[in-house]
């Protein structure tokens, strides 16, 4: 009798029915609550449900009745995550890695702990030793766009999306990243097939509003831009990107009352999530407030922890205007974030990112070889800004 339960609740937990699960275990469960496997069963069910107390609760017991275990230790992990307690989750999901490194799931669990604690030098190391074992697990392939994205390397991000994007043509947020981090780069005429596939799929989803805006923005199409933020105002009214873009637009028009009045209420909104740094200092620049661009860099460094993006745009800026101190200072806080120095080269366009070492240092201001064309690679300004 026992086995048919276990074996029913197994089949219901693999067809994602863990309320069935549940109801079978529990007085499975409350009848002998040693039976390892019972327990073992109804907190992974508890884990799907959504109910982590209960989970930590059966899980705790079985982990006191067996040693070392993968389930035990990966779910316990995951329902202490649910809770909030991160470190603890943390150490278990760790000892699920070490009781099997053949299975993907501890890799991007622990992955994504790492993005959360905003760990991103640690999170590309681990993720790139993930993928070493599982080249072609789209999550962990996720994980690694969107750390680099946070590091600010946005050539590495971009290749990264596009093996998201043809592991899963469809996925609405590969196509929409893919896009969104090609038109960061001015890309455009490779961005406009995503952008169009993007709104073919979803074409009254916000995100795929601002690609489209952004698209007609950069093409010079600014009434069409103006258009497309108009309609993502409308359904997200605090929208910073969309509301500094229409700051710009307005500002181009030579309609400077409704210019200060869309930046005013995009710096309202400022710090409701990282990326909202990113919309508003980029408009700074054209609206020719170099001041405020600064102050704002600033600011975002402080706000994304750990993020190098914000890093590398400053250093430029103290490099344009020849704050060569703080230039070089800013620089070695990208390189501390990143862990590696990343240059290419402006004859041959090859890329090379060069391990760092805190303790050994880089020199900014040493022009490189470039390994591939034998050109002469001038720093800092062979360090790209993407």
């Amino acid at each position: 009798m026992t086995e048919k339960v276990l074996e029913s609740a197994r089949k219901a937990l693999e067809e994602c029915r863990p309320h069935d699960a549940i109801v079978a275990l529990e007085p499975l469960v409350e009848y002998d609550d040693e039976d390892v496997d019972a327990l073992v069963c109804l907190g992974i069910a508890y884990v799907q449900a959504e109910m982590p107390e209960k989970a930590v609760d059966v899980l705790s017991r079985a982990d006191e009745l067996v040693e070392m275990h993968y389930v035990v230790e990966l779910f316990l992990g995951r329902a202490l995550w649910a809770l909030g307690k991160i470190e603890a989750a943390e150490d278990r999901i760790r000892e699920a890695l070490k009781l099997d490194s053949t299975e993907p799931e501890p890799w991007i669990d622990l992955g994504r702990i790492m993005m959360q604690k905003k760990e991103y030098r640690d999170a590309i190391d681990h993720l790139r030793l993930a993928l070493s074992h599982f080249p072609d697990e789209i999550t962990l392939v996720f994980l690694h766009a969107l750390v680099l994205y946070r590091l600010g390397d946005f050539t590495a991000a971009t290749e990264e999306w596009g093996r998201v994007h043809r592991l899963q043509p469809n996925l609405m947020t590969a196509i929409s990243n893919y896009a969104y981090i090609l038109l960061l780069q001015n890309r455009v005429f490779e961005a406009a097939p995503f952008v169009g596939h993007a709104n073919t799929m979803d074409p009254d989803d916000y995100r795929s509003l601002i690609l489209l805006g952004e698209l007609r923005y950069q093409s010079g199409d600014h009434e069409g831009a103006l258009e497309c933020f108009g309609k993502v105002l409308d359904l997200d009214p605090i929208n910073i990107e969309a509301l500094s873009r229409m700051a710009v637009i307005s500002h181009n028009a030579k309609n400077d009352v409704a210019a200060k009045e869309y930046l005013r209420r995009a710096e309202l909104e400022l710090g409701r999530d990282p990326e909202s740094w990113r919309g508003l200092c980029s408009s700074y620049p054209l609206l020719d407030m170099q001041e405020d661009y600064v102050d704002c860099l600033i600011r975002w460094t402080k706000a994304d922890k750990n993020s190098a993006a914000p890093w590398v745009i400053l250093a430029h800026e103290y490099d344009k205007v020849g704050k060569i101190e703080y230039a070089r200072n800013t620089w070695r806080v990208v390189f501390e974030l990143r862990g590696y120095v990343k240059c290419r080269c402006a004859s041959c366009e090859n890329e090379k990112r060069i391990p760092y070492n805190s303790t050994l240092g880089f020199d900014v201001y040493s022009d490189l070889i470039c390994e591939s064309c034998g050109s002469v690679m001038r720093m800092p300004a062979s360090m790209p800004i993407d």
